[in-house]
């Protein structure tokens, strides 16, 4: 079965937001519902899991991928009551829609890590399935719970350990007694008990005709349930693929296991992917598709001829003359965000009549690759201020004569500088900004301090951090480079100053300093929120002194330290301070600024028709 061309276009079923990817040149027979992992894992595959989608539809395959319920672009929330149960009936609403769009009469599901453990329960109940993949499958719900809460565990050791601070487990674990979960998604006590009682090894039911498992060793719990799924009737095969071990791991730097996805395609009987295949072509979705909610409504959008994939969030009373708002991606996380932050800010501004567009910029998420080899370095470097443009474009078009830009981490990095560009821009949120400008030492590729100036203070007056160094189990070697790496670069913005200040010449300094002062001098409303720990204050101390204190001498430009913020918001502490903190920026700063330009304008029209 040779590639040939394919489209993907949004859907919307029951509650869920997904993807339909369709092959141009073929009569299927055969379709695939790909079961997508849940919470971090799914934003750590995302990309990868799009790429399978398309190779699986340009070999004749339609495919479904999907949200969901309660998670990604769906409606819902991961706190509603009976997740499991509304998870596997998504899959049969999938399947459902599968058949229907695209006549398909043979079905295979395909899930990942806990996807995959949906999908073998889903298959059991539907009992049409011809085939079934489980790639890196939960076997046991309480395996998989103990698994989620060691990572979290491990997540607040790395804080504290690293970050030094003393007790941060206690001050960030601040997430609802009895739920598990890691990396700002949860599970919730309902699902908790439901999943305990899932284990795949025990279950009586044949899934399917044919069963794939694919796993990083050959453990004996993955032996075991091959084995179960032979004594079921099933033909079952187990495949070790050590290249998933680099899949499931940061977005930015997540690897698509193609080997492992290359077996997936031939054991279903069509031919591995080829180097340069072109991407789907995107298409829009059918009218009046949308996603309703309490506050409003939800519409996939594509733009940029095609290039840009968002969401639009629209209020149900929506208030005259506000700005609209612009979430960017954040490193290789598509457009929902860490922990799904932009998902819950979208509509808890739509509560408050302010609409909103969350949109991947090109590269990244949904959107389209300008290259097959385009890295996020390359995303972040060049293309992305073009990218946001567009977005803030398609509000201007779409009746919002002014937007907000909000980004996390590089994304606020895009966000203060689209602001600085584009005039249609009159505020802007940039939490954790990483480095002022792109070629900066902490803009290179792969660069990341050791830990922030605030963590080392803390450091120095914990024993334990120094008996570890003096032990050898801290890198002393990489901590001394640290230090002199920052006190080189602290002395050259010195030096920067005293020559700006002796011979009037322009400096790197000068130009971020520049940069703060066009926004101010444009009346953009910006305020740069930082973590108390987090490694972006050094550079905003090495430029505008501690905590920022020399912005004070402007009008429209500031930053803030918000207590108990994490870099990446991963704690449900950190999101809700940041959620707070955006809407009385919005309340305060943009609202109430743009309510004293409409009175001030009404003002001297007054005048000058008074004039004789």
């Amino acid at each position: 079965m040779m590639a040939n061309p394919s489209t993907m276009r949004p859907v919307i079923f029951d509650g869920c937001f997904g993807w339909l990817h369709q092959p141009l040149a073929a009569q299927p027979s055969m379709g695939v519902v790909l079961c997508s992992p849940f919470g971090y894992d799914a934003l750590c595959a995302h990309r990868g899991w799009r790429e399978f989608a398309e190779a699986l539809a340009a070999r004749g395959m339609p495919v479904v991928r999907f949200d969901y319920p309660g998670t990604g672009d769906s409606s819902g929330s991961e706190d509603d009551p009976a997740r499991l149960r509304a998870w596997i009936d998504s899959i049969k609403a999938a399947a459902a829609l599968l058949r229907a769009k695209t006549g398909v009469t043979r079905l295979t599901l395909c899930g990942l890590r806990l996807g995959a453990t949906l999908a073998a329960l889903a298959a059991e109940e539907m009992e049409e399935i011809e085939n079934l993949v489980l790639l890196l499958p939960a076997t046991s719900g309480k395996s998989y719970a103990r698994e989620l809460d060691l990572a979290h565990q491990s997540w607040l050791r790395t804080q504290a350990g690293i970050e030094g601070i003393e007790g941060v487990g206690s001050s960030h674990d601040t997430e609802k007694a009895k739920t598990v979960g890691a990396h700002g998604f949860r599970l919730y006590p309902d699902t908790l008990a439901t999943l305990a009682d899932v284990d795949l090894e025990r279950r009586t039911q044949r899934p399917a005709q044919r069963v794939l498992i694919q796993d990083l060793g050959e453990g004996a719990r993955i032996k075991r349930l091959a084995a179960r799924y032979q004594t079921l009737g099933a033909h079952a095969e187990l495949q070790i693929y050590g290249e998933y071990s680099k899949f499931l791991i940061d977005p930015h730097y997540s690897v698509p296991p193609r080997n492992a996805f290359d077996s997936v395609l031939e054991w279903l009987g069509a031919s591995a992917v080829e180097a340069g295949e072109p991407a789907a072509e995107i298409l829009a979705c059918a009218p009046g598709a949308r996603i309703d909610f309490a506050d409003g409504r939800e519409t996939p959008v594509i733009f940029g001829g095609g290039r840009y994939v968002g969401i639009y969030c629209q209020p149900r009373r929506a208030l005259d003359g506000v700005p609209a708002v612009l979430f960017v991606n954040t490193g290789g996380v598509h457009r929902v965000g860490d922990g799904r932050v932009a998902v819950l800010m979208a509509r808890r501004l739509a509560a408050q009549g302010i609409a909103s567009l969350r949109m991947d910029l090109g590269g990244l998420g949904d959107s389209v690759r300008l290259a097959q080899d385009q890295t996020l370095d390359m995303v972040y470097s060049g293309p992305a201020l073009a990218d946001a443009k567009a977005g803030i474009d398609w509000l201007v078009a779409a009746g919002h004569a002014k937007a907000v830009m909000f980004g996390v981490c590089t994304g606020a990095y895009v966000a203060i500088h689209t602001a600085l560009t584009h005039s249609a821009v009159v505020g802007c949120a940039a939490v954790n900004l990483p480095f002022f400008v792109w070629g900066s030492a902490a803009s290179r590729p792969g660069a990341r301090p050791v830990a922030s100036k605030g963590v080392y203070r803390l450091s120095i007056r914990n024993p334990r951090k120094w008996l570890r160094l003096l032990t050898g189990r801290a890198n002393g070697t990489a901590i001394t480079a640290e230090f002199v790496r920052r006190m080189i670069v602290r002395a050259g913005v010195r030096v920067n100053a005293a020559v700006e200040y002796l011979m009037g010449q322009s400096t790197p300094r000068g130009a971020i300093r520049r940069l703060a002062l066009e926004l101010d001098r444009k009346g953009v409303q910006t305020s740069l929120m930082y973590g108390p720990l987090d490694e972006g204050r050094d550079e905003l101390e090495m430029y505008f002194g501690r905590d920022g204190n020399e912005l004070g001498k402007l009008k429209n430009v500031d930053a803030k330290v918000i207590a108990k913020v994490d870099h990446a918001l991963f704690s449900q502490v950190a999101r809700d301070a940041i959620m707070l903190q955006f809407e009385q920026f919005l309340r305060e700063r943009v609202l109430s600024a743009r309510r004293e330009t409409v009175v001030q304008t009404a003002g001297l029209c007054v005048a000058e028709v008074q004039q004789p």
